[in-house]
């Protein structure tokens, strides 16, 4: 059954191989990315003194969700990295320093043989959900495979699936939630869970000059219509009971401030603008710049994210999980999900169904400021349990 797979599969990839990778060449090639196409053939190497630890990660995003972890190994191994995207090997290159950054070999058995001869891996790491089937299944007959921060698929259950995830020594898993379903397929000793390697970001660390001028804040962050009516709404009768209280408007799309603005004037509120100042002195405070928002939620009494009023399914709530506060979304959140059952097993977000709910847990908030979540406590604990999980490998 296992040949049949990999026989239909690699069929498959063949297919696709042919009839989308030269529009995928030229396409990239245009935007004047250097796609890696003789790396990903293994036609073109690059030379390591010692047997490496290789780490795989498709993605930017997984690449900086596997940075402690990369650079604790780094700093006793050597480590080679691949990737999958342009960008994310122009990221590793300016990040990484002290690793090997190549290209992932396309998925056919006989470049991963190769790509291994030539580099002579110890192990290989992959993070997340990058289930690509001669990836693990070739390399799990020479090297052990662990999966680390795993994303259990959806469709875990089908014979693809099953198939692969026995070829893996071992998985660190985010929670026990994803533990119960993978001891369906695995041996219960293949299994650990240490948490989300999100939570070891430290985003908000970098510092931005932004003088709260002794109010009280409330940050609204990623919002969409009609967030902001209803939390400008809330924020209103709260600001009975809260004189120095301002709200902080981050819009999703910048583009929006113009209509926000409006929307401020309607209910008589003086405002200012991001880029035109520094400090908060009005009402409303409209974020109107890029980049900013993650390193803002510390300077926030109180914090709801956007995307759960409005019927668009959540954003990431751990950049401001992360400012040690806890976080007020609405039920809208079907999209975020996983990292809101996380967040609830942190005590570390309300989930509000309505105007008045999200008015009482911003009450909640405002007057419980001890609320805060020990966020360096859980840090430390994950990034514990990682190293010693990886220790028995390396």
């Amino acid at each position: 059954m296992v040949h049949l797979i990999r026989f239909l599969y690699s069929l498959t990839l063949a297919f696709l191989f042919l009839i989308f990778v030269p529009i995928w060449y030229v396409l990239n090639k245009k935007k004047g990315y250097d796609v890696g196409l003789l790396e990903r053939l293994v036609l073109k190497v690059k030379d390591l003194q010692t047997k490496p630890v290789w780490i795989h990660c498709a993605s930017t995003g997984e690449l900086k969700t596997a940075m402690p972890i990369i650079n604790y190994i780094s700093s006793k191994e050597e480590v080679l990295i691949t990737v999958f995207s342009p960008r994310s090997y122009d990221f590793a290159l300016k990040n990484l320093k002290n690793a090997v950054v190549v290209f992932l070999p396309f998925d056919f058995g006989f470049l991963i043989k190769r790509f291994i001869k030539h580099y002579k891996p110890k192990i290989l790491i992959i993070e997340e959900a990058e289930f690509w089937f001669n990836l693990v299944y070739v390399s799990s007959k020479s090297i052990p495979v662990l999966s680390i921060n795993t994303k259990i698929p959806k469709n875990v259950e089908n014979l693809y699936y099953r198939t692969l995830l026995k070829r893996f020594s071992k998985f660190i898993l985010r929670n026990q939630k994803d533990a119960e379903v993978l001891k369906k397929i695995v041996e219960e000793e293949k299994i650990a869970v240490c948490g989300n390697l999100k939570l070891l970001s430290q985003v908000n660390e970098k510092n931005i000059d932004l003088d709260k001028n002794g109010k009280k804040i409330i940050l609204a962050g990623s919002t969409h219509n009609p967030e902001e009516k209803v939390i400008l709404e809330v924020f209103l009768l709260l600001k009975q009971s809260f004189p120095d209280l301002s709200l902080v408007l981050a819009p999703r799309h910048t583009e929006r401030v113009d209509e926000i603005v409006e929307i401020v004037k309607k209910h008589n509120l003086s405002y200012s603008l991001r880029s035109k100042t520094n400090k908060i002195d009005t009402d409303v405070y409209i974020v109107d710049t890029l980049g900013e928002l993650a390193y803002m939620y510390r300077f926030a009494d109180a914090i709801f994210i956007g995307g759960t009023i409005a019927n668009v399914g959540g954003h990431n709530i751990f950049e401001a999980i992360l400012s040690g506060k806890k976080v007020i979304i609405g039920s809208n959140y079907h999209k975020i999900k996983d990292l809101v059952e996380e967040a609830e097993k942190l005590n570390a977000i309300f989930i509000v169904k309505d105007k008045n709910q999200l008015k009482e847990a911003i009450l909640k908030v405002l007057n419980n400021p001890n609320l805060e979540i020990d966020i360096r406590k859980i840090q430390s604990d994950i990034y514990e349990c990682y190293k010693k999980e990886v220790d028995r490998w390396i």
